[in-house]
C-alpha cells in the first residue's frame, strides 16, 4: 500500500486542476468536485461524495464510506471498516486494515483492481460489473456474488491448485476445507459470458 502523508500548505500551493481537500479528525461529509480531485478524509467515522473525474481519495483513520462517481479512482480506505463504491469506470479500491465492504461498480462493465488488506473484508460482484480482480490478503475475506444460482456459479468457477482440499457447497455458500475440517483459503476465477472475476486468498464465496 502506498505511504501516506499529510499535506502542508506548501504542497497544496503546487497542486493544480481538481480539488484539493483535506479533512480534520472530526466525523465529516467530504465532497469532491467534477475534477480529478485529491481528497484526504482526515481522522473521523467519514463519509466521502467524490462526484465524477480520476479522483484519489484517502480514508485515513476511522470507519469511513466512501462514495466515487464516474471517473478512474483510486481510494485508500487506510485504518478502520470502511465501505468503498468506486462507481463508474476502472477502479483501485484499497481497503486496508479492518474489515472493509469494497464495491468497484455496479454494472459498469469495467475492469476493477480491489484489495482487501488485513481483516475480514467483503468483495461484492455481480455478472456486468466487468473484469475485476480480488485480492482477500490476510484475514476471513469473502466473494458475494449476486444474480447467480448455487448450480451456475459452480459451473463458472475454477479454482487454482490446492488439489489436496475438499469444496463444500450449501444452498447460498461455497468454501474449502483440509483434511482436518479447517477452512482454508483459495484462489481461481468465475466466468460468466465475457467477464471473468479473478480473486485470490479468499475463504468464502456467497450468494446475495
Amino acid at each position: 500500500m502506498a505511504q501516506m502523508k499529510r499535506l502542508t500548505a506548501a504542497d497544496l500551493a503546487q497542486v493544480t486542476g481538481g480539488a484539493v481537500k483535506q479533512g480534520t479528525a472530526r466525523s465529516e461529509l467530504v465532497f469532491g468536485s467534477a475534477e480529478d480531485d485529491l481528497v484526504f478524509a482526515g481522522d473521523g467515522n467519514d463519509t466521502m461524495a467524490i462526484g465524477a473525474g480520476n479522483d484519489e481519495a484517502y480514508g485515513e483513520a476511522g470507519n469511513d464510506v466512501m462514495l466515487l462517481a464516474a471517473g478512474n479512482d483510486t481510494a485508500f480506505g487506510g485504518t478502520g471498516n470502511d465501505a468503498i463504491n468506486g462507481g463508474y469506470g476502472q477502479d483501485r479500491l484499497d481497503g486496508g486494515d479492518g474489515d472493509d465492504l469494497l464495491i468497484g461498480g455496479t454494472n459498469d462493465h469495467a475492469a476493477d483492481l480491489a484489495l482487501g488488506g488485513a481483516g475480514s473484508d467483503r468483495f461484492t460482484w455481480t455478472p456486468g460489473d466487468g473484469n475485476d480482480e480480488f485480492r482477500g490478503g490476510s484475514g476471513l475475506d469473502s466473494l458475494d456474488i449476486g444474480s447467480v444460482s448455487l448450480a451456475g456459479l459452480l459451473s463458472a468457477l475454477r479454482v487454482d491448485g490446492r488439489s489436496e482440499l475438499v469444496m463444500r457447497a450449501t444452498g447460498d455458500q461455497v468454501y474449502f476445507v483440509d483434511a482436518k475440517g479447517e477452512i482454508m483459503s483459495f484462489s481461481g476465477t468465475i466466468t460468466i459470458g465475457s467477464e471473468t472475476l479473478r480473486f485470490s486468498e479468499i475463504e468464502r464465496i456467497r450468494l446475495v
